[in-house]
């Protein structure tokens, strides 16, 4: 809700509009269904919707995150045809959905505390030769300390973890810049790097996997990967576009 608020605005669902079309393409986004699945403040959603998509869907666990998408689709796109939806990916009840030509689900399966349940569960929404864009942590020597720090954060009063934003936004900045050698302050994604720690230290559950765990499932769930990006850092997301086949 805060990003929302102070940080949202028409420059940043642009940015989410050159991500959707640097993974997907425009024109195989033009026409076709689009699923967000975590849609939070729903800015891919918009983003799809801007680009083409004939239909677009967004599905968040979070009541709060569906309001605040629907606040910003009545600033942003009061006439466009989104709809967003409070339901979790978990819940065999959500297939009632439908199938659609691209699911994407950025970030957010490693987070629900039963990844591979979802990433399947997830699966089962693509249509037939259409696509799935998902982002999952990278597996990396350090994800179990993570798991620690973010269980810590997770469990603290909101103050402590006020203290703990702000630590870790300079530890991960410095970070950031020695590892990538670029302005962190530029995001892909159209968010924003404050936001991006608070979401880091508070995603919990959390979950990860190699590369070579993710292609196997899907391969073995008759999916074909279509391009691979590897994470600006270690710890980082491994994002895949995957076909139906």
């Amino acid at each position: 809700m805060k990003f929302s608020v102070t940080s949202l605005n028409q420059e940043k669902i642009h940015e989410a509009e050159e991500s959707l079309k640097e993974l997907i393409g425009e024109e195989n986004i033009k026409d076709k269904t689009f699923l967000d699945i975590g849609s939070g403040s729903g800015i891919f959603a918009l983003g799809a919707k801007s680009l083409g998509a004939k239909k677009v869907v967004g599905i968040d666990v979070s009541k709060e995150s569906v309001e605040t998408a629907l606040m910003n689709k009545r600033e942003f796109a009061p006439t466009a045809d989104i709809v967003f939806v409070e339901g979790s990916i978990l819940d065999k009840r959500i297939q009632a959905i439908g199938c659609f030509d691209i699911v994407y689900s950025w970030g957010v399966l490693h987070h629900t505390g039963k990844m591979w349940e979802a990433i399947e569960n997830a699966m089962k929404l693509v249509e037939n030769k259409g696509i799935f864009v998902i982002a999952i942590y990278q597996k990396h020597w350090s994800s179990k300390a993570w798991l620690l720090i973010k269980k810590i954060y997770n469990g603290s009063p909101p103050f402590f973890q006020k203290i703990m934003a702000w630590l870790f936004y300079g530890v991960l900045l410095i970070a950031k810049i020695i590892v990538t050698r670029k302005n962190p302050f530029k995001k892909r994604r159209g968010m924003s790097f404050y936001y991006d720690v608070i979401d880091w230290l508070g995603g919990y559950p959390y979950e990860y996997a190699s590369k070579q765990e993710i292609c196997t499932f899907f391969e073995k769930n008759n999916f074909a990967l279509v391009k691979y990006t590897k994470p600006p850092t270690p710890t980082g997301c491994l994002e895949f576009v995957f076909k139906k086949i």
